[in-house]
């Protein structure tokens, strides 16, 4: 059993690899859609704002730093509940980033000609090939944008992924039996081990999101890690009020053992207030 991400260029056919996939390995699909849906349900917070979190350039968050971690948070933590459980295919933005370091995690990515996405975009939305051309391109700049100022890296880059396939010269059927072969071998398998590091990576970021839903303690800078239950924060915050507020709320989660609070007071902030 394994995890598979799926990256792709917009209309480069993620989804319709995703179906094929779920249908030959019996593998939960699961979407951005899905996961945005969720995250908007359970944190109280709107599709809108979700999605333009994990899509909108730079620009639209660069004000509201805090805002946009708090988004991702929600996100990461609904992502990584559904692949807790395993034999998952996740087709969105950023997937492999948000599993990063789970070694049963396929990273895929699908490439494909301009003139097949034009088409795809053209049948879809009944537009011209011309304004086909530009959506397709203004979306490609933006998620490129997005996840430099976010992780630092292109996202196009193949070092960040296990196998790319192209949709020129392959089809869907051949790269999903190309997978179904992949998830088969000793590297992408579940271990005891892996599936330790998943689910530490879900429950730390389940306590992450916890603090960021928390109108006390949304807009802290801190790290979150988790080791067989055993949870450690690391900051600064502003008042001692904070760290408490932020050791009794990672408390409450679910599967928490012991919380390591190593959150600190910024000292910085206290000069200012005096």
């Amino acid at each position: 059993m394994s995890i598979i991400t799926i990256s792709r260029g917009t209309f480069s056919g993620g989804m319709m690899l995703a179906d094929e996939l779920s249908t030959r390995l019996g593998y939960r699909c699961v979407g951005r859609e899905q996961v945005v849906k969720t995250a908007s349900e359970k944190y109280g917070v709107s599709e809108e704002k979700l999605r333009t979190a994990i899509l909108k350039r730079p620009s639209a968050f660069k004000r509201f730093t805090y805002e946009r971690e708090q988004y991702l948070a929600y996100i990461q933590a609904v992502l990584c509940e559904h692949a807790k459980a395993d034999k998952m295919i996740y087709h969105g933005n950023a997937g492999h980033f948000l599993l990063k370091g789970v070694p049963h995690v396929l990273r895929v990515r699908i490439i494909a000609p301009m003139e097949l996405r034009t088409k795809f975009v053209m049948e879809r939305q009944q537009i011209l090939e011309h304004d086909a051309v530009k959506h397709i391109e203004k979306i490609d700049k933006e998620r490129i944008k997005w996840t430099k100022f976010l992780y630092g890296v292109d996202w196009r880059s193949p070092e960040l992924y296990d196998i790319v396939f192209n949709l020129e010269t392959e089809n869907i059927h051949f790269i999903s039996t190309m997978i179904e072969y992949a998830v088969q071998q000793e590297p992408f398998k579940t271990t005891p081990q892996s599936q330790k590091i998943m689910d530490d990576l879900a429950l730390s970021s389940v306590v992450r999101a916890a603090i960021a839903s928390n109108p006390d303690t949304r807009d802290v800078d801190i790290t979150v890690r988790a080791n067989d239950g055993v949870v450690r924060i690391i900051g600064k915050v502003k008042t001692d009020e904070i760290i408490e507020m932020i050791q009794r709320t990672a408390e409450s989660v679910p599967g928490v053992k012991e919380v390591k609070n190593e959150v600190v007071l910024n000292y910085r902030y206290q000069h200012i207030e005096t």
